[in-house]
């Protein structure tokens, strides 16, 4: 009697619907596998083989899902795939096999109960400025095509606090952050010292752009797509560790985290970005503010290896690349603000933005759309590609308007009000450290976005989602206790 009951349970199990619907997916992808042997490239198959088992992981938990999200963030150029004018990246395929196993695993379920989301109202306003904005884009189809992207980035912020509710899901997803950042950090300092020692960037990984044939010194891009997209994803690992090792926090070994810490910062410096050296700098100083007037934890200890820390890395930089060149290319580049083509050509988009602002102040000329506004035909790709302001504000003011700005501006202000009052809150020296490191990184991320502007970026929005989680974890009402 008691086989059969277990036998039953072991088919109601197998009959759950969510069980049912990966066999139909499995099917299709074994069958199209099947015909793609005779049809497409190796490259495509083993690609369709790795997705058919990412599918079968995330699909058995959604939340492996999103520790592999957190692991594939900084893999923006390597692992990714250019196909039809869309770059695909693994942690995008990633987040879309977690929505959709989030979504089927809550559906079966009998309650569920939705997190907190202080960002969905604003978000909702500024999708309604997308959609108003394609009335009068240039070109409809690259507006349409950046619009859905960004309605997919912020996606992930919201599916992040759906699925992350306990300490012990930060900490595991902070692990396979921590990971990834151990391993492009190795890689980007074997790229630094390759492209000196002379390999080829078919071996290094940099693009020909940031090779030392350039400046003298290579610029570190890691597994990015440039030095600057890398500096902004530093942000988020080196702040949470900045702010551990400040806290005496012990979930990860102190060793590890100076380790870490000291790896990401000598990485930061090869990237010679200057809008991420200014980022961090903001970033680390909030951080040191915080633990010294509010926990007083900072000692002369700890200020002494973070000032050899720092040392270390300069010392690295100024060895391997040479003392003549740190003196004159080196802090020529990071300290030309105001000067060269690259201000010039700063200046110039500047003024093209603000002209297309008074074209349509309301809701904008549309998503994506600055680049065809800017060219000379709107459906014609520029050599080079599509042009950018380098300034999000600005040029989300261009294409989506007053309305579109304020929405964005409420968003983020949200994130950081709350999480100050998280801060204030949080009881855990966990949750209160790792709340104070990624809303510093955060801001960090904000100032940079005066040098860039590029809004559909998953790690942003992932560490936003991420930042409402700890929020919602901070500020859960305590259980009462009878007495």
């Amino acid at each position: 009697m008691t086989s059969l009951v277990d036998s039953i349970k072991k088919l109601r199990q197998w009959l759950h619907p969510r069980q049912l619907l990966i066999a139909p997916i499995l099917i299709v992808l074994i069958m199209g596998l099947g015909f793609a042997i005779y049809r497409v490239s190796p490259f495509f198959i083993f690609a369709g083989l790795g997705v058919i088992g990412l599918a079968m992981v995330v699909f058995r938990n959604p939340w492996h899902g999103l520790y592999l999200i957190a692991f594939f963030l900084p893999f923006e150029r390597i692992g990714s795939y250019d196909m039809g004018g869309v770059t695909i990246r693994p942690s995008q395929v990633t987040a879309l096999l977690t929505m959709l196993s989030a979504t089927m695993y809550f559906l079966g379920r009998k309650r569920f109960n939705l997190p907190s989301l202080p960002i969905l109202a604003p978000l909702g306003v500024f999708v309604i400025a997308q959609l108003i904005g394609l009335l009068v884009a240039p070109n409809l189809e690259r507006a349409i095509l950046v619009t859905v992207f960004t309605w997919f980035t912020f996606g992930i912020s919201l599916l992040v606090p759906t699925l992350i509710r306990t300490k012990a899901d930060v900490r595991s997803v902070l692990k396979w952050m921590f990971a990834a950042l151990l391993i492009v950090g190795l890689f980007g300092i074997y790229q630094f010292l390759g492209d000196l020692a002379g390999l080829p960037p078919e071996l290094t990984g940099l693009r020909e752009l940031y090779t030392k044939d350039i400046l003298g010194f290579p610029r570190v891009q890691s597994t990015a797509l440039e030095p600057l997209y890398y500096a902004n994803y530093l942000l988020i690992p080196l702040s949470i560790l900045l702010a551990f090792f400040f806290s005496r926090e012990k979930s990860f070994h102190p060793l590890w985290v100076v380790s870490l810490f000291g790896l990401g910062v000598v990485n930061m410096a090869l990237t010679v970005a200057r809008g991420g050296y200014i980022a961090f700098a903001v970033s680390c100083a909030i951080i040191v503010v915080y633990f010294f007037f509010q926990l007083k934890l900072i000692t002369w200890r700890n200020l002494w290896y973070i000032f050899l820390v720092g040392v270390l890395a300069l010392g690295i930089a100024s060895q391997a690349v040479g003392v003549d060149v740190i003196q004159e290319q080196f802090l020529s580049h990071v300290t030309d603000l105001f000067g060269g083509a690259s201000y010039n050509e700063r200046a110039e988009m500047f003024d093209v933005a603000y002209v297309a602002w008074l074209d349509h102040p309301i809701f904008g000329i549309g998503s994506g759309s600055f680049g065809p506004y800017e060219s000379a035909h709107p459906y014609t790709v520029p050599e080079h590609g599509w042009r950018i302001v380098n300034n999000e504000y600005l040029e989300v003011l261009a294409e989506n308007g007053a309305v579109g700005l304020t929405a964005l501006i409420v968003i983020f202000l949200i994130v950081i009000v709350r999480s100050v009052k998280a801060v204030t809150r949080a009881e855990d020296p966990f949750i209160k450290a790792a709340l104070v490191g990624l809303c510093a990184a955060f801001i960090g991320i904000l100032v940079q976005y005066n040098t860039f502007s590029v809004l559909y970026i998953v790690h942003i929005w992932f560490a936003v989602g991420l930042l409402v989680a700890l929020q919602n974890i901070a500020l859960a009402p305590k259980p009462v206790v009878q007495k």
